[in-house]
């Protein structure tokens, strides 16, 4: 197998599969992945690390294998996804989008991607047309079958997220390498969300701060919330800007064995 597992956590479950959930977020080196309850109890964790492999049957067998380490077999879920972190994406209205325009619409916001996949999201009445690795996606969707995949921005869509914005506007930040993803949401509703270049907290504030502004989001109560690859700098260097400043760990509740987890840095498995 060429993922080593950086991360295990498995706690005791009766759960029929029905049940649960299993997201699974991609990245560079490797992937995560969450296991929960539809009603939101955080069952298991678990981080692969390693190169993929370069072949469809190389990845199909590597992630098996990992999934079979943890004792999961993963079908009859009732939500099985796979977030494909994209740094080219674009919300295309639905009454706009035309099947097989997917490269085109890419292009008019400067993407370059040679593969791109339309996820449509009906809880905004749009598509999100994104650039992905289509033999790594493909060998997931084999190896997990019914897998449905979708990119970053629609997850953040997510209607937890609006709920917690009923009250006051709500800005989220996920840090990553090179990149930040960035959304917002005000009187209950998801408003924008956007990856952009960064290369240090300066850059990030400064986009932050920008789209605040642009999007109408200045408010004595503004909620920012920080997660992904942030640490004391960053969050010294927000906290004078937002009345209210948090290191978002996502919605599932979880039991002591994930207490020595850093969960603010995984939330797109635990939304």
């Amino acid at each position: 197998m060429s993922y080593s597992c950086k991360t295990k956590i498995t706690t005791a479950n009766s759960f029929a599969p029905y049940e649960k959930k299993i997201s699974i977020c991609l990245t560079p080196n490797g992937f995560s992945f969450s296991e929960a309850t539809v009603n939101g109890k955080l069952l298991a964790f678990g981080e692969a690390e390693g190169l993929h492999a370069q072949t469809m049957t190389g990845v199909v067998a590597d992630v098996k294998a990992f999934f079979s380490s943890f004792g999961i077999q993963p079908f009859g879920y009732s939500v099985l996804e796979l977030i494909a972190v994209s740094n080219e994406s674009v919300w295309v209205p639905d009454e706009l989008y035309l099947a097989g325009n997917n490269r085109q619409y890419l292009r008019l916001v400067g993407g370059k991607s040679a593969t791109t996949i339309a996820t449509t999201c009906k809880s905004i009445g749009s598509t999100a047309v994104y650039g992905v690795n289509d033999m790594l996606t493909t060998a997931f969707k084999v190896a997990l079958p019914g897998l449905v995949l979708m990119n970053q921005h629609v997850k953040l869509t997510s209607a937890e997220l609006c709920r917690r914005s009923s009250n006051h506007p709500v800005v989220l930040l996920y840090r990553r390498n090179g990149y930040i993803d960035i959304a917002a949401y005000r009187e209950g509703r998801y408003r924008y969300s956007n990856s952009l270049p960064v290369s240090n907290d300066k850059d990030a504030l400064f986009h932050t701060l920008e789209m605040v502004k642009l999007y109408d989001m200045e408010d004595p109560a503004t909620e920012m919330l920080l997660c992904g690859d942030v640490d004391r700098e960053s969050f010294a260097m927000f906290r004078p800007y937002f009345p209210k400043i948090t290191l978002f760990s996502g919605f599932f509740t979880a039991d002591s064995a994930f207490a020595k987890l850093h969960t603010y840095r995984y939330v797109y498995v635990l939304i």
